[in-house]
């Protein structure tokens, strides 16, 4: 489904330049769910970024459900690939009731039947007809991250990319969404590719996880590896180790990974 090889992304020129990506390359099959994971800065997010022409300025492939993309995106290839982003708060606009939120992206694409559409999404996310018309103000942070998710998925995509879904929730939220995903994922047979700095989270959601650091991806590994720290890199052991929680004895032998 997502066949990603040598992308490359460099922010700013000349001495302030920041390789941001560099010659990264992963496959995804139709219906996985693949994580990747890493660090703040780790170039996780610019992945995400680039598929759907938020950075467009990158070098390499990136094919998608068999179409080449371009960095340029036209707006019928926008529509079958969606992503949801980190922050509930921030992703919907104050002054926008939720019908008004998931009523555009069917006016862009020249869908019909709206009404129908939007109650349709909303009850597969676990809200409602009675939320429509509420403005984000009036929802709690998982509310929020349902309509977000709702969003992405009113238009029948194959692929959702999801950037750190759940990092702004607290931990008993954080439960519910990635439940919902899963769910989501195996009941329209989604594409997923989700970002998360959070080990735990993406071996919940993902079959298949990629470690990125310094805009490279490191290792990659099956969830069963995963849970087990079956891993190869120094980097990844580190990380898996942090995962587990506060370790005096693994704080000192602490290594930046340049």
């Amino acid at each position: 489904m997502i066949s990603i090889q040598d992308l490359d992304i460099v922010f700013g020129s000349q001495k302030n330049s920041i390789h941001a990506l560099k010659s990264v390359s992963l496959d995804v099959a139709e219906g996985e769910s693949y994580g990747l994971v890493g660090e703040s800065g780790s170039g996780k997010s610019t992945v995400l970024r680039a598929m759907v022409g938020i950075n467009s300025h990158w070098t390499g492939r990136i094919v998608v459900d068999g179409e080449e993309l371009k960095q340029k995106r036209s707006v019928a290839s926008r529509k079958h690939m969606q992503m949801v982003f980190q922050d509930p708060y921030g992703s919907l606009h104050p002054r926008r009731t939720v019908n008004d939120t998931l009523k555009e992206p069917l006016i862009i694409h020249d869908f019909d039947d709206h009404d129908e559409r939007i109650v349709k999404s909303l009850e597969e996310v676990g809200l409602g007809a009675e939320f429509r018309f509420r403005y984000p103000h009036q929802l709690s942070g998982g509310q929020r991250q349902r309509v977000a998710i709702a969003r992405a998925l009113i238009l029948e995509p194959r692929v959702i990319l999801l950037d750190e879904p759940t990092s702004a929730l607290d931990v008993s939220v954080q439960a519910e969404i990635l439940n919902l995903l899963s769910a989501l994922r195996k009941a329209h047979n989604l594409t997923y590719i989700m970002v998360s700095h959070d080990l735990a989270v993406v071996g919940h959601l993902c079959s298949k996880i990629a470690v990125m650091n310094r805009g490279e991806i490191l290792e990659e590994m099956s969830e069963a590896q995963l849970r087990s720290g079956d891993v190869k890199h120094d980097y990844t052991r580190q990380l898996w180790s942090a995962s587990k929680g506060y370790d005096r004895e693994a704080l000192n032998d602490f290594k930046d990974f340049a």
